[in-house]
């Protein structure tokens, strides 16, 4: 905890990045109904807001609280975000992790919209990796062994909404580690084939 606010006022404290404590604007841009926002169906709220720029793409970080009941009580989970632009709009998927997924009574959907409660693309990947996509056939185009196998060493999920990729783990992380994350998560963008970038024009 004490080296998370150490990293949030160095990254405050850098001109390079916009700070926000809270932000219910941003956080309310986001589609509620896929991960890891449809982990808080009792209420979320974003902490700790960072905008700048990585290798020329803009970038947000951010912590996410995520409540769930639980008995009487109401149980809250913490994650760590990073967000960034995509060229332009794809279908919605998301690629989670296995050993980050939500297992047994605390699963959520994965995207908004996802037919059925929580419907795996089982004839996609490995075991290393849940999959769901509005459309399987460019689930499978940009799906790998290596991608895969990336996620699951760094307990990564992230999700496609329209432009923009959101990539989350479990926990409160440093911006460092947040960064290190976004990094990430850019990689895997620049690996998608360029086929995807015309997907269905």
């Amino acid at each position: 905890m004490f080296e998370v606010r150490k990293s949030i006022k160095r990254f405050r404290s850098d001109p390079a990045w916009t700070y926000r404590k809270r932000d219910r604007d941003y956080l309310n841009t986001f589609n509620h109904d896929g991960y890891p926002f449809s982990l808080g169906p009792d209420g979320l709220s974003l902490r700790n807001l960072l905008q700048g720029s990585l290798e020329g793409r803009e970038v947000s970080l951010f912590h996410l609280r995520a409540l769930r009941r639980s008995g009487r009580a109401h149980v809250a989970r913490l994650y760590s975000v990073a967000v960034l632009p995509l060229p332009r709009a794809l279908p919605d998927t998301a690629f989670t992790s296995r050993r980050l997924a939500p297992s047994g009574r605390e699963r959520r959907p994965a995207l908004p919209r996802t037919p059925g409660w929580f419907r795996d693309l089982k004839e996609i990947g490995t075991h290393l990796v849940q999959c769901h996509s509005e459309d399987v056939d460019f689930a499978a185009l940009i799906n790998t062994y290596a991608l895969e196998r990336l996620m699951h060493d760094t307990r990564l999920g992230w999700r496609i909404e329209g432009s923009r990729m959101i990539g989350w783990t479990y926990g409160r992380k440093t911006y460092e580690d947040l960064l290190s994350l976004a990094e990430t998560v850019a990689s895997i963008i620049d690996d998608f084939p360029e086929q995807a970038w015309h997907w269905r024009e």
